[in-house]
């Protein structure tokens, strides 16, 4: 008798963490997704590499900060694409992970296609929630005009 009853608080215990997991789960796939939507517009209208640096994580600007002229020329190739002429949203979710060393980890992963004024594009765009706040870690942008 006292085994069915470990048995079935670690039944209801697993079945409470499983549904906050999944409420919670859809709670980051909604602000991500929101987020993305949000941004790569105002990133790629203009191509704008300050809008890149104003949302990219501590990692992201570590990295543009070591390479600025790599980052500059980026800009410089993804220009080549023009204006925006219509974004079809992402698609994409958010994951959590539980490292030992840093805990928690939120993080998100989506793809968006585009029409530029020059061509199409594929946009791939990974994200870290830090402090409770979306972040770039990743923005890469891939189009059949790059191969002329």
């Amino acid at each position: 008798m006292v085994f069915g009853i470990i048995f079935l608080v670690l039944i209801v215990a697993i079945v409470g963490f499983a549904g906050f997991a999944a409420y919670a789960g859809a709670g980051l796939d909604k602000s991500s997704k929101a987020y993305v939507d949000q941004t790569i517009p105002i990133i790629v209208s203009n191509w704008s590499k300050d809008e890149v640096v104003k949302r990219a994580s501590p990692q992201l600007k570590q990295i543009i900060s070591e390479h600025p002229q790599e980052f500059q020329q980026l800009f410089d190739k993804l220009s080549r694409l023009g204006a925006l002429q219509h974004y079809d949203g992402a698609k994409g979710q958010a994951t959590v992970f539980f490292d030992s060393k840093q805990g928690k980890i939120i993080s998100a992963k989506y793809v968006a296609d585009a029409s530029f004024a020059h061509g199409q594009a594929h946009i791939a765009i990974n994200l870290i929630q830090l402090a409770g706040h979306w972040q770039l870690l990743l923005f890469h942008v891939n189009s059949p005009l790059f191969l002329q």
